[in-house]
């Protein structure tokens, strides 16, 4: 994806920091987790993957190309009896810490869910290729197909582990993490990405940038339940609500939930904090089925220049706020909780 949303990148300056540096460094390199209980390793995915070179390439693009070893952390629930379901947690655009070196609330997602009898992987896309919290411009390199490619080993390798029910995998993710949780319901990614061609069994997508989607969905048709904040113009809503009925036109159950009065990263633990910058809200990158990215559905951004100058033509400038407000804070989590506990233990 060739544009790099600028005002992400100044919202980054206030809460990123080196996630390299801090996490990269833990846990054994594991192939299977069939002797593997909880806690932090590494598992093997793509280093790096575009649009046409998951629906170009596919399967045999990703198993011959050059890889990386993924850092994620396990948490599983405590006493239980038999097989769990699970959640891969997808982390956004700034990382897993904060500048003072604070875990973001993706970690406390996966405590809450491992708490209440599911398991969950926190996945680290950025410190798998080298990018943290310094030079967070560097860290819109990896791309959103590449979080996707993460996502999608990270299900594979929990479908190793003795103690987690492969049939019961679902996805969730926060901004960037948001698309990619968006993303994963088209076949293709399925097909391509994952090893054992296992869709996920429910997305949650949180505060997710709604600009990037395929022009003519190949639905897993497994539920989305979107969740965003009404005040959202940094990443927008629009989007969301044109995906939406592309879920609708193919059959695919879907919510959107939205917080009254939130804006983006409304869980955030920063103060409510304007970003003087631009928004990408009316920006659209329209995935083709030849491979292809096109610009608003009208401008196919063959390279690099013709993707900027598209970028540039779509952001606006706008009034940006984000941080954490309340009570889209506290419904947010609980709706979270209560969506995977209906899907996976009634």
């Amino acid at each position: 994806m060739f544009a790099k949303n600028l005002a992400l990148v100044i919202f980054l300056a206030l809460i990123s920091t080196n996630s390299f540096a801090q996490f990269f460094g833990g846990g054994p390199e594991l192939s299977s987790l069939n002797e593997f209980q909880d806690g932090k390793f590494k598992f093997q995915s793509v280093k790096s993957i575009n649009w046409s070179q998951i629906v170009n390439g596919g399967r045999s693009y990703v198993d011959y190309s050059e890889k990386v070893w993924v850092p994620a952390q396990l948490f599983m629930p405590k006493n239980s009896r038999g097989k769990v379901p699970a959640m891969v947690v997808v982390h956004g655009i700034g990382g897993l810490y904060t500048n003072a070196g604070h875990k973001r609330p993706y970690w406390e997602y996966a405590e809450m869910l491992a708490d209440n009898g599911i398991a969950a992987i926190v996945v680290d896309s950025h410190a798998a290729r080298g990018y943290g919290g310094t030079g967070q411009m560097g860290s819109t390199a990896v791309t959103v197909y590449s979080f996707a490619a993460d996502a999608f080993a990270a299900a594979d390798i929990l479908r190793t582990h003795p103690m987690i029910d492969a049939n019961q995998i679902g996805i969730m993710g926060f901004s960037k993490g948001g698309m990619t949780a968006l993303l994963a319901t088209d076949q293709r990614f399925v097909s391509n990405l994952s090893k054992s061609k296992s869709k996920f069994n429910i997305h949650i997508p949180i505060y997710p940038g709604c600009q990037n989607f395929p022009d003519r969905l190949q639905p897993t048709n497994s539920p989305v339940y979107m969740l965003i904040g009404e005040k959202d113009n940094f990443s927008g809503t629009s989007g969301c609500f044109e995906i939406e009925q592309k879920f609708k036109n193919s059959n695919t159950p879907v919510k959107i939930i939205t917080y009254k009065d939130a804006h983006h990263s409304w869980d955030e633990n920063i103060s409510v904090t304007r970003v003087n910058d631009v928004s990408s809200e009316d920006c659209r990158w329209v995935l083709k089925d030849n491979g292809e990215v096109w610009g608003g559905n009208s401008i196919p951004l063959n390279t690099g220049e013709q993707g900027q100058a598209y970028f540039k033509s779509c952001v606006k400038q706008a009034e940006i706020y984000v941080g954490r407000q309340e009570p889209a804070n506290t419904q947010g989590r609980k709706a979270v909780l209560d969506l995977v506990k209906n899907a996976f233990l009634k």
